[in-house]
């Protein structure tokens, strides 16, 4: 557990780097004609995930000094995804596997074999996969065979993410969407980081109107040396709003402004509440006290949900978070948790169906809260604490491992007080 007393932050941090572009960048790596080496500064337990599971698909991956040094090797006669509790690692690497792999066993820890794998699954069946069950962990029998692939976009880009990335390997192969695409800028991300690794995605449109995305056959992803992973905008995030919270000054370095990151939309969601941020380079810098109630869709930034829900209660007056749905998939049923995580925090809230609207006052009572093994809700419960009357107890505070290990030592770096209890 952890102890986080009511004391502002203040001041500079860097960022950490971008646990959805480390993802991608280490699968394109592990799939080159040629070895690559991959500047991730700081690792977490879902990046560890992704590295270990290409490990035991035939990749030699060393990690040390902040860069993963990759060399692609033939995949092992039965593969194996080892994601541990990471949705990103399992839900790429389904399709990337199956592709290299005749056989891979697939294990899962957790709330991940909860976690929905359709229409994925049912996808990767009508193009030559087998499942021993519908849930991990399972064997998966069968090459991925190429072809038009079909799926919904209400339920996870990553499906569209993980086949895109399979691609390559499968020869002339379309993607296309049955309605809108939510969370799209994680496979303009994909799609970025396979051309940094020589392999060219063609956006298009169905008849229907809905995204398409094709990769010709004959392509290969190639090596990349000193390939540099960008600062991570949903962490950032959170050191931005603890500034608008108190009305402290904090700067974060190392982010791009032309980041295709969807968190990035933070910027424009403080400004909206009366901050003003202030870009110098790479650094982006927040001054000012939020004072106007938050209104924002969360369909292309789910993940921004908990801290946002931080600020919230941070600024008198009703604020409205809508169409939520796909929140109740993540590590925990983060809509409800968010709202439970509030109330024993000593805040209003109230859920409609998948809207959240939580009633600022200013302040919270603080006390003890789970934070149910998300990391998420670590961080929220962490700057609940720069509002509460007493200090904040984390239960579960552990999880926040899984993304940002040490964020709590960044805490204090920024002038917060906490213990580990």
């Amino acid at each position: 557990m952890q102890h986080v007393s009511n004391v502002p932050l203040c001041g500079t941090i860097p960022s950490i780097p971008a646990k959805a572009h480390a993802h991608r960048a280490l699968i394109a790596a592990a799939l080159a004609t040629s070895p690559s080496s991959i500047l991730i500064s700081h690792s977490s337990k879902d990046i560890d995930a992704t590295m270990d599971s290409l490990r035991a698909l035939g990749a030699t991956i060393t990690y040390e000094n902040g860069v993963a040094h990759i060399t692609p090797g033939p995949p092992p006669s039965i593969g194996q995804v080892l994601p541990h509790e990471s949705g990103t690692t399992l839900r790429l690497l389904l399709p990337v596997s199956a592709s290299i792999c005749d056989t891979v066993k697939v294990d899962a820890k957790g709330r991940l074999p909860e976690r929905p794998l359709e229409p994925l699954l049912s996808e990767m069946k009508d193009h030559g996969v087998s499942f021993s069950q519908d849930a991990p962990p399972f064997t998966m029998a069968g090459r991925l065979q190429g072809g038009t692939f079909t799926m919904t976009g209400t339920v996870s880009s990553q499906f569209f993410s993980g086949l895109l990335l399979a691609a390559p390997q499968l020869g002339h192969t379309t993607v296309n969407c049955t309605s809108s695409l939510q969370s799209k800028d994680y496979v303009t991300l994909t799609i970025e980081t396979m051309k940094d690794f020589g392999v060219q995605v063609t956006e298009g449109i169905t008849k229907e109107g809905y995204p398409s995305f094709t990769i010709e056959e004959n392509q290969y992803f190639h090596g990349n040396e000193q390939y540099p992973i960008e600062g991570d905008w949903s962490n950032g995030a959170i050191w931005l709003v603890a500034a608008a919270m108190t009305g402290q000054s904090i700067s974060v370095t190392g982010l791009r402004s032309d980041s295709v990151q969807a968190d990035k939309r933070i910027l424009s969601i403080l400004e909206s509440v009366g901050v003003t941020c202030t870009w110098n380079g790479t650094t982006v810098m927040v001054t000012g006290k939020a004072h106007q109630p938050i209104h924002v869709n969360l369909e292309q930034i789910p993940d921004l949900l908990p801290i946002l829900s931080s600020l919230a209660c941070s600024i008198e007056g009703e604020s409205s978070f809508i169409n939520g749905a796909r929140l109740r998939l993540k590590e925990s049923d983060r809509l409800e948790a968010v709202a439970q995580l509030i109330r024993d925090s000593g805040g209003i809230v109230r859920m409609e169906g998948d809207n959240l609207y939580i009633t600022g006052t200013g302040t919270l009572t603080g006390g003890t809260v789970d934070c149910v093994n998300d990391h998420r809700l670590v961080m929220a419960g962490a700057l609940n604490a720069l509002i509460g009357t007493s200090p904040m107890i984390l239960k579960d505070s552990e999880a926040i491992s899984k993304s940002y290990p040490h964020f709590f030592e960044d805490w204090k770096r920024l002038g917060g007080q906490t213990h580990t209890i």
